[in-house]
């Protein structure tokens, strides 16, 4: 049960709402009570590998511990490969092998890496697996060894591996298996490609690309690539094509597969497993796969030894009804073309070979094998890879894994009981790393965030706006005409720095624009509009004829506007007596 349904249980059943971080407490409390400590599980791991011995012989159960210098020794590798996974492998399976990586999320720190291969029904065959430390070249390299002499593959000659684009997996294998096929899984690419180039035209190029069986239908997928983004097809290039596109692959090897879904199936199996201490999650991986085994031997039983697998014979029943579309011409003896409108390949049955390359990857054929096969009127498999056939399956699980005892009959060894291993620093820097930022300041400790002698950003000093006055006439009281209105019924419209209108019916006036230029006529006083019927002051004009000036206001900030209507209230008892254009009233 995970943490999260741990408190909701708990909530529902007693209605207590506890935290997470109680339920993680409660539920590794709970765990230590039921399977003991995990000092207790990695002490009993040189006792559980001579168990495995005793009732598997010829097994391979290796681990390697750190002795530190105060006398303690931790734990750091844990390596298992049964005898009969081994001989499986070695007499009936497929020269394909899957590898890669998991962590392991309950108590124990570290990851889970396995070796995985394909049966004659195309499905999964768990070769070997792992704990380890951490996920390094130094650990994928111990970790290929022992692999290496186990299945006898000497320098990987004719053998053909598929992981991940970890870097450090990618060293290993040049050292480890100089000749080996190294194939990359096609999603883990399309998975970093999408990063920096989103789109769905982008992943279907890419699919494309990566799944043309022949090097002219390759240059045709990464032209459009080109085309579309010169920078997308130098990024996949970078990537080595040779590793995941299928037009590259070698022959004869019975798997076209760009993908590495069958370890991500062998994950799914196990993820309960990995939650808990190594013991446990060996013993739960043991069992599974030791069941296994039996039922797939019980399953086989009934197949014929001498036609393909089930799976197998899907596939080919999906092609019989895609060949329809196909045309079938001889060209000579036993040699023919198969057609589809501007689609030519070239089919030999002899050779069991299209110029596809579909045939010769995968072993059981292609739409254009199928549809030769059909026009001669034989049965489709009796041309599939003897690899397929019933007696290879029934001879791959021929080999059980045999039981073991528990933990109270596992034979006393005389090694010293490891530690569970120490927790990896989140933040961990190299000195070394450290010594080179540091060749700015030439200092030790230096920050630049906390440097006194970083160079700061410089501040610009925002000059303010001066304030635009509206002169208005010869003996008039210059008064601003922004944001002027005017309260029904009044007699004069209220302005910021006085009154405008005298006497007038004061109905609402509106802002005046930078760009407006009116004529105001002068009174026979000298004030505005002084007898007339107010009307709207957006042209600047009055009905009475007479000179004027012209009145340009510019556009203020809204934090200038506000600043100004909070200096009219300090000025609102001022009337603007005394003020000529000489003389104009000044905002305190």
């Amino acid at each position: 049960m995970s943490v999260r349904l741990l408190k909701e249980e708990v909530k529902q059943k007693f209605g207590i709402d506890v935290s997470m971080r109680q339920c993680r407490r409660a539920k590794k409390y709970a765990i230590e009570l039921i399977e003991c400590t995990l000092v207790e599980h990695y002490a009993k791991l040189w006792s559980y590998g001579e168990e495995i011995r005793r009732s598997n012989p010829g097994s391979t159960v290796k681990m390697d511990v750190n002795n530190m210098p105060d006398g303690k020794t931790y734990f750091s590798k844990f390596y298992i490969c049964f005898e009969g996974l081994k001989q499986g492998w070695k007499g009936s399976c497929r020269r394909v092998i899957k590898v890669d990586g998991c962590f392991l999320k309950g108590l124990c720190s570290g990851e889970l890496i396995c070796a995985v291969g394909r049966d004659a029904n195309n499905h999964i065959f768990p070769i070997a697996w792992a704990v380890v430390c951490v996920e390094n070249k130094e650990n994928w390299k111990w970790f290929l060894e022992n692999l290496k002499d186990d299945l006898e593959m000497e320098n990987g000659f004719g053998i053909t591996l598929m992981s991940d684009q970890h870097k450090g997996l990618l060293e290993a294998v040049k050292e480890v298996l100089p000749t080996v096929e190294h194939r990359q899984c096609a999603r883990h690419i399309v998975a970093n490609f999408r990063k920096r180039f989103s789109g769905v035209h982008y992943e279907r190029m890419f699919w494309k690309a990566c799944k043309a069986s022949t090097e002219p239908l390759f240059n045709v997928a990464m032209k459009e690539i080109q085309l579309l983004n010169p920078t997308a097809f130098d990024y996949l290039m970078e990537k080595n094509p040779k590793s995941w596109c299928r037009a590259f692959f070698q022959e004869r090897r019975m798997c076209d597969a760009v993908e590495n879904g069958l370890f991500e199936s062998f994950n799914n199996v196990i993820r309960d497993a990995r939650k808990k201490p190594i013991i446990t999650m060996l013993e739960e991986i043991r069992l599974y796969v030791m069941e296994r085994q039996f039922n797939l031997t019980i399953k086989g039983c009934s197949w014929p030894d001498y036609k393909p697998c089930p799976t197998i014979t899907i596939l080919l029943n999906q092609l019989k009804r895609a060949q329809k579309y196909w045309q079938v011409l001889p060209s000579g003896l036993n040699r023919f073309e198969t057609r589809n409108l501007a689609e030519s390949y070239v089919v030999d049955i002899d050779k069991k070979t299209c110029s596809c390359r579909v045939w010769q990857l995968n072993g059981y054929g292609c739409v254009h094998s199928v549809a030769t096969i059909s026009y001669l009127n034989s049965d489709v498999g009796n041309y599939v890879d003897p690899m397929y056939n019933g007696a290879i399956y029934k001879n791959t699980y021929k080999y059980p894994i045999r039981g073991m005892n528990g933990s109270n009959m596992w034979p006393p060894t005389e090694f010293i009981a490891p530690l569970p291993p120490l927790k990896r620093k989140k933040c961990r820097v190299d000195q070394k790393s450290i010594e080179e930022r540091m060749q700015v300041k030439k200092q030790a400790g230096h920050n630049k965030v906390t440097c006194s002698q970083a160079e700061k950003p410089t501040k610009f000093k925002v000059k303010k706006r001066k304030r635009a006055y509206c002169n208005v006439g010869e003996g008039s009281s210059g008064k601003k005409a922004k944001d002027v209105t005017d309260e029904q019924g009044s007699k004069g419209n209220k302005g910021i720095n006085g009154n405008v209108g005298e006497g007038s019916s004061g109905k609402k006036s509106m802002d005046v624009t930078d760009e407006q230029v009116s004529r105001v006529n002068k009174g026979s006083k000298g004030k505005v509009g002084e007898g007339s019927s107010g009307k709207k002051a957006m042209d600047g004009k009055d009905e009475k004829g007479g000179r004027g000036m012209k009145v340009i206001i510019k556009k203020r900030k809204k934090s200038e506007r506000i600043i100004k209507k909070k200096l009219a209230t300090r000025v609102e008892g001022k009337n603007g007596e005394g003020n000529t254009i000489d003389k104009p009233m000044e905002l305190e």
